[in-house]
């Protein structure tokens, strides 16, 4: 995440490579879903996103974290089809500064970090330790979330609390800090109904945090990064 003060213009300048956008386009897709897919030759292809789909992805921004964002960036959706003017392949570490310099260019976006005071959560080791084990493979690292009605099923491998805490911040909307003081890298499978009605099968995250993982979170005020956005157009079509 950015210092508060650098702007997307400031970021951007500072990306080795820059997008040639081939077509930008309103969508006219049926569908709420969007893709981002990087190809072979440095292309990038962009299905039914909005702006605010396309800033998140810039900037590993959650949903709670844009402030001041207009109207549209939730309504408008584009195609675009881009490329990389090195030609190299657009990897997981290049697409964010791409995708910022793209939102610069032709959505003419100027933002900016924050840090404000918020309801936060802490994320805490129960008295009785962790209830779930440390990496120790060399199998690929990662975290999996599915959701289905009535359960939502969390994997991770290999993952530093920190990436959870992150995780659990977009379920519940809010920012969570990691102060488990755990350092490495772990396995967990946690499973919970989001919804924890009466006729639940599956407990709460709150129950599930205790009887699975053995971590708790606590509620409190802390400092939250925003990004705000200044100023942001509808691109031109091409």
């Amino acid at each position: 995440m950015t210092q508060a003060g650098v702007t997307a213009k400031d970021m951007a300048a500072h990306a080795a490579d820059t997008l040639e956008v081939a077509a930008i386009h309103v969508s006219r897709a049926d569908s709420l879903n969007t893709r981002i897919d990087p190809q072979p030759g440095g292309r990038l292809v962009i299905v039914n996103a909005t702006l605010r789909t396309l800033i998140r992805n810039a900037y590993g921004a959650l949903p709670f974290q844009l402030v001041g964002e207009p109207k549209w960036s939730e309504s408008d959706r584009f195609d675009i089809d881009a490329k990389n003017a090195s030609g190299l392949e657009i990897t997981q570490n290049t697409l964010k500064p791409l995708l910022q310099g793209l939102l610069v260019d032709r959505f003419q976006l100027k933002a900016h970090w924050e840090t404000h005071e918020a309801r936060v959560f802490a994320l805490l080791v129960e008295a009785g330790g962790p209830k779930f084990r440390t990496h120790v493979d060399e199998s690929e690292s990662g975290m999996n979330t599915s959701r289905v009605p009535g359960k939502v099923v969390m994997r991770g491998n290999g993952v530093p609390m920190a990436d959870l805490a992150g995780n659990l911040s977009f379920h519940l909307q809010r920012y969570v800090i990691d102060e488990t003081h755990l350092t490495g890298r772990y396995d967990f499978l946690l499973h919970w109904d989001p919804d924890a009605t009466e006729d639940s099968t599956e407990p709460s995250l709150a129950t599930a945090m205790h009887e699975q993982l053995g971590l708790r979170l606590k509620t409190g005020r802390g400092p939250v990064q925003v990004l705000v956005i200044e100023r942001a157009e509808r691109p031109t079509e091409n």
